[in-house]
């Protein structure tokens, strides 16, 4: 068995497409720190934080609070497999909303990037793994469009706004995208001892170091014992890689696939939540 003495544990949040990986990567940096995933606890510890349950054992408050306690106990020792020698805290990085909350008390960090370049990453995402949606099946103009891609990995930077044609895609991702931040805050709200740090991905991207440090420092390590960021650690690609998981981590690049039809089914889904987290102050963009 796995012992946690001198081990402290973290959760590391955020929606799709929102910089999850590369934030775990700058963190797992330190010597003293490692960052996996993805682990999506919460398909198991779900059922069982719920009261709306038919189970008898559930119900019972005393029975649950002992079972998620050992749940908890669980999941630290499982994150402890394969961790680098030398570290002492461990974090779990899962693209999820905090909610539920699966080790208490641990330091929560989340990443918030704007919607609009999460819809183009999550499109371009979708047709580099169709088999994950049934887009392409009930869509023929989607089923076309991905035909193209397979021949030319170039043709959305060719017809780019081919790529936002696609109600589904827009829609569905603005709206679950505002739902997630929706629900980050009324966990907060419903956690209030719970420590949490918000990051926005775009100031990550252009404070990597100085942020990344903050960060560490939130996990009570020491900055300066980690090594100077390169590679793969740096913000965005020097060549975007359009079939590839981590094409191009880019800030803005929405301005390049949008048109005016995009802009309408994302606005009518997540207007406020876009001047909610800053990204814009009205409809003009």
């Amino acid at each position: 068995m796995e012992h946690l003495e001198g081990k402290r544990f973290f959760c590391l949040r955020g929606f799709m497409k929102s910089g999850t990986n590369w934030l775990g990567s700058l963190l797992d940096n330190h010597p003293e720190v490692s960052c996996q995933g993805e682990y999506h606890w919460q398909e198991t510890i779900g059922p069982l934080q719920s009261r709306n349950t038919k189970s008898s054992m559930l119900m019972d408050d005393g029975f649950r609070r002992h079972a998620l306690a050992r749940f908890e106990g669980a999941v630290k020792r499982s994150l402890l497999y394969g961790v680098k020698p030398g570290a002492v805290v461990i974090g779990d990085r899962t693209p999820h909303t905090l909610a539920p909350v699966i080790l208490r008390n641990a330091p929560h960090i989340s990443i918030i990037r704007d919607g609009r370049d999460i819809v183009v990453s999550r499109a371009f995402h979708l047709f580099n793994n169709p088999q994950i949606s049934r887009l392409f099946q009930r869509n023929r103009d989607a089923a076309e469009d991905l035909a193209q891609f397979h021949q030319d990995p170039w043709y959305f930077s060719k017809h780019p706004h081919q790529l936002l044609r696609h109600e589904e895609i827009v829609r569905d991702t603005a709206r679950w995208w505002r739902q997630h931040l929706e629900q980050d805050r009324r966990t907060v709200e419903s956690h209030r001892r719970l420590p949490v740090r918000f990051v926005k991905y775009e100031e990550l991207h252009l404070r990597t170091e100085e942020l990344t440090g903050e960060l560490l420092r939130f996990l009570d390590v020491d900055p300066q014992q980690a090594p100077p960021l390169s590679g793969k650690l740096l913000p965005g690609f020097e060549q975007e890689r359009p079939n590839e998981f981590f094409r191009k981590g880019a800030i803005g690049d929405w301005r390049n696939y949008f048109d005016e039809q995009a802009k309408a089914w994302f606005i009518e889904e997540a207007r406020e939540e876009l001047k909610t987290q800053g990204y814009e102050q009205d409809d003009n963009w």
